[in-house]
């Protein structure tokens, strides 16, 4: 779950925010995740509560946290395997970790099909019931939410690392694969502005980094256009999660309509991408080891360069430190938020 600063009036860019990993709420405070956090929906909302005061108290002053929260309806979203359960993948909730699942053999990615009514289809289904469940216990209108995801991203969690040879020893699997993923991925979105969701759509590009930009051009863009030509037709904003390097990939996300988001990854040459989207803002991912390991000066100097990279475009610039693990010294994130203050 993010945790964002709220002063936003104090820092000199649009945003900075935090996320915690399960093994940092586990090794720090004992709470688990496993598959309580996803099937015991009074579970998740007492857990939620306790961690805003958690982190409220142990960042202070930083304004991040709550200290008093309120019970909200807080959906389940099964990250990363939520499409691979709807294949039927297998999935593990360890105590520790977000979950992990098992990929399919090649005869049942071969025999799956788009489904009619995905709100019958599990885990949409059971997002929805927790969602009507904690609604009515809490006197509570929040929308039920699907996970949006990418349509590589889901392949390669269903397929495996074997997915990538697909493209030229199967490329008809791969055809198959990749077809199925974006028509689930066109049908999630499609259901969220349904039911009322009028926020930014953002797919999920964590992998295309281990694809060449031509074949992302080849392959890829035209099921990323299909879902921003969606967006926008529905009035809604355009993101693209890509947390490698962004560099090599920038004409080849130009080519669509429009991004209103762009967040990318350590490496990444942020002036440059800033000048390539001039209209869009953009979101830097720290370095998640590098902020656990580093000494303060030297959090200091990176946080220093990564500021003077976007100067002139603070207003449309934000950073994000992801995975945040156990171990990564508190000073260290305070740290962060004092250079990005005003």
């Amino acid at each position: 779950m993010w945790y964002g600063v709220q002063v936003q009036e104090e820092l000199k860019i649009a945003g900075l925010m935090f996320n915690w990993m399960p093994s940092w709420w586990y090794r720090n405070y004992g709470i688990e995740y496993g598959r309580r956090m996803y099937f015991d929906p009074d579970y998740r909302v007492e857990t939620y509560l306790r961690k805003e005061r958690l982190i409220h108290q142990r960042y202070a002053p930083m304004p991040v946290g709550q200290a008093d929260p309120q019970p909200v309806s807080l959906m389940p979203d099964f990250q990363n395997p939520v499409t691979a359960l709807a294949a039927g993948a297998a999935v593990r909730y360890p105590a520790d970790n977000y979950p992990a699942n098992d990929h399919l053999p090649e005869a049942r990615i071969r025999a799956l099909a788009l489904p009619d009514d995905l709100s019958q289809v599990f885990p949409y289904s059971e997002i929805d019931r927790q969602a009507a469940y904690l609604n009515a216990r809490l006197g509570r209108h929040d929308l039920p939410w699907w996970n949006v995801r990418g349509a590589q991203n889901d392949a390669v969690l269903i397929r495996g690392s074997d997915f990538f040879g697909d493209y030229y020893a199967d490329p008809g699997l791969a055809r198959h694969l990749l077809d199925w993923t974006s028509g689930m991925l066109e049908r999630i979105v499609r259901r969220n502005h349904a039911v009322g969701h009028r926020g930014m759509v953002c797919i999920t590009n964590c992998t295309v980094m281990m694809v060449s930009p031509r074949l992302y051009d080849e392959w890829l863009l035209p099921y990323d256009r299909q879902v921003n030509e969606l967006a926008l037709g529905f009035g809604q904003e355009f993101g693209i999660h890509h947390c490698g390097r962004a560099d090599d990939y920038l004409d080849c996300y130009r080519r669509l309509p429009r991004v209103d988001f762009l967040e990318i990854g350590t490496g990444s040459d942020i002036a440059r991408v800033l000048g390539a989207f001039p209209r869009a803002r953009v979101q830097i991912i720290l370095s998640a080891s590098f902020v656990a390991n580093a000494s303060l000066n030297d959090v200091r100097r990176e946080i220093d360069r990564v500021l003077a990279a976007a100067e002139g475009n603070w207003p449309r610039f934000s950073l994000a430190m992801p995975d945040v693990e156990y171990g990564t010294p508190d000073e260290n994130l305070l740290e962060i938020w004092r250079c990005c203050r005003r």
